[in-house]
């Protein structure tokens, strides 16, 4: 049987949690983040290769299947193996358990690139690498397949005046305690912009937080994919505009972009399938035939 990794084990923290009682998505992109540490270090890029060397591993793409809740106080552990070896990229699988009960509670599939930190560009695996990775291979399971959200593509290319019509769901800047020892902000601070600002989102689409949380319901994602398009380093000015693009059963489907605003390039993307849950029952719930013709109004294509 092909090995796995334990990379990583600690508990869910009260301040990870989001409104819904639930640790928040952006927690789980820093555990894989987490777990790329010890991923790397057993291809022999160690902190001190990384440090000495001037070679990391950084992400370009997540795939993430959210399969059961976290809450406060959980204990939680990671395990991880590798899929497939290519010429300048790996494909990462990452599973997330509860701890005291056994439980899958997501699976994070994850696109990396061998990176030098001198260039900034990809380079190819090392002979060591590759012999290291030999016993870390194996396929990919069942339950981390993509269900509605496909893996290893990219949304239409659009730049900030493209998407004049979607909804600016945040407007900041980097600081330097988000970013991580390569020089440029981490994963987990791009899925934190599309979460914190989904509020927005939802307000402008008819849903008010406030309303939605008196009559205990709440929004939750079931599955999404990141893409790493750009580095992003300390003091970048970003803005994310999001739009709904379909609305299936009980299923939407969001896309967001975020964008350098001095460039105007687009810098990561996320394609998103969100519900509605019962918040004491933790349920789906479906949307009434009136939610239902409101959102219809605001679904948009993409070009």
């Amino acid at each position: 049987m092909t090995d796995y990794l334990d990379t990583f084990r600690g508990t869910v923290n009260t301040w990870e949690c989001d409104e819904v009682g639930h640790m928040n998505v952006q927690f789980y992109v820093a555990r894989a983040s987490d777990a790329g540490f010890y991923m790397r270090d057993a291809l022999g890029i160690s902190p001190s290769v990384v440090r000495n060397e001037g070679r990391a591993v950084v992400a370009l793409e997540e795939h993430v299947r959210f399969l059961r809740e976290l809450r406060a106080g959980d204990i939680m552990n990671m395990r991880t193996r590798l899929v497939e070896m290519r010429d300048t990229t790996v494909v990462t699988f990452h599973e997330l358990f509860n701890s005291a009960s056994g439980e899958t509670s997501a699976t994070i599939v994850a696109v990396s690139g061998y990176f030098d930190l001198k260039t900034r560009k990809l380079i190819p695996w090392s002979a060591e690498a590759k012999e290291r990775a030999a016993p870390l291979l194996g396929p990919l399971p069942p339950h981390a397949e993509p269900r509605s959200v496909p893996r290893e593509t990219r949304l239409p290319a659009k730049r900030l005046e493209d998407a004049a019509d979607f909804v600016e769901i945040y407007r900041g800047a980097v600081m330097p305690w988000e970013c991580d020892d390569f020089g440029h902000m981490n994963t987990r601070f791009y899925m934190a912009r599309f979460s914190d600002g989904a509020g927005h989102l939802w307000q402008a689409i008819g849903f008010n937080k406030s309303a939605m949380m008196a009559k205990r319901r709440g929004t939750v994602v079931l599955e999404l994919r990141l893409n790493y398009l750009r580095e992003v380093r300390s003091g970048t000015l970003l803005i994310a505009k999001s739009t709904l693009t379909r609305v299936e059963g009980k299923t939407l489907t969001f896309v967001h972009y975020m964008f350098d605003a001095e460039t105007g390039e687009a810098v990561a993307t996320g394609e998103v399938i969100a519900v509605m849950l019962d918040l004491d029952a933790r349920k789906t719930v479906p949307f009434t035939d009136e939610e239902r013709a409101m959102l219809a109004s605001h679904v948009r294509e993409l070009a």
